[in-house]
This record gives structure tokens, sequence and C-alpha cells, in this order.
């Protein structure tokens, strides 16, 4: 396990993590800091606990903003999915039902050349 010292708000903090994941922690940490810095700048040194209460609470007021917007886009682009695939689905059975009528014409029009193909052979036997 490794170990990582913060600095949040001119104190230091030594937090331990995975193997590997100390530049993350570092990252996050200096986040928090930030954060925790510009409240005391807003409301001043009114104490650790509630200037991180206060950063957590902001943090996680962010993070929920962003699940919802998250799900909102999600839910947008299922159902503009859906509405494609209902049209595509559509087109396609618009396509069969033409190749369908298409496939008795041609067929129709076998049978017409057939029958004039009897017709002059039955004529032709005649002469």
């Amino acid at each position: 396990m490794a170990k990582v010292n913060l600095e949040i708000n001119g104190r230091k903090y030594a937090l331990g993590c995975d193997d590997g994941e100390e530049d993350r922690l570092q990252r996050l940490g200096e986040k928090l800091d930030a954060r925790v810095r510009t409240l005391a700048d807003q409301f001043g040194q009114i104490g650790d606990v509630r200037l991180l209460v206060m950063a957590g609470i902001t943090m996680t007021d962010e993070m929920e903003e962003l699940r919802e917007n998250m799900e909102g886009a999600a839910e947008s682009a299922t159902a503009e999915l859906r509405r494609e695939t209902e049209d595509a689905l559509a087109s396609a059975q618009k396509l069969e039902a033409s190749a369908q009528k298409t496939e008795v014409s041609a067929a129709d029009a076998l049978a017409d050349a057939a029958r004039q193909i009897e017709q002059l052979a039955a004529k032709l036997q005649q002469n």
C-alpha cells in the first residue's frame, strides 16, 4: 500500500492508497484543496471541518447534477435511437412490400411472355 501526503487548506494529511494510484490521489487532493481555499476566501477560515463539509457538499451537488444530466442525455439518446429504429423498420417493411409487388409484376410479365411465345409457337406449327 502506498502513501500520499496531501495539503488541504494549509494542513497536511497522510493517506494510504493502492499502489499506482498515488498520482490520481494527489490530483484529487489538489482539487479538494482548491475548492476548500475558494470557500475559505468566500466565508473566511470558519474551521477545517466546516470548510471540508461545504467542499464535500458542493462537489457532491455537482456530481449529482452531472449524473442527472447524463441520465437525461441517455434517455434522449435512447428515445432518438428508438425513433430511428422504428423509422428504419417501417422503411424496410415498405421496401419489402414494394419488392413483393415487383416480384408479382415480374412474374405476371413472365407469364404474359410465356403465353405470347406459346401463341407464336402454335401459329408457327400451323404454317
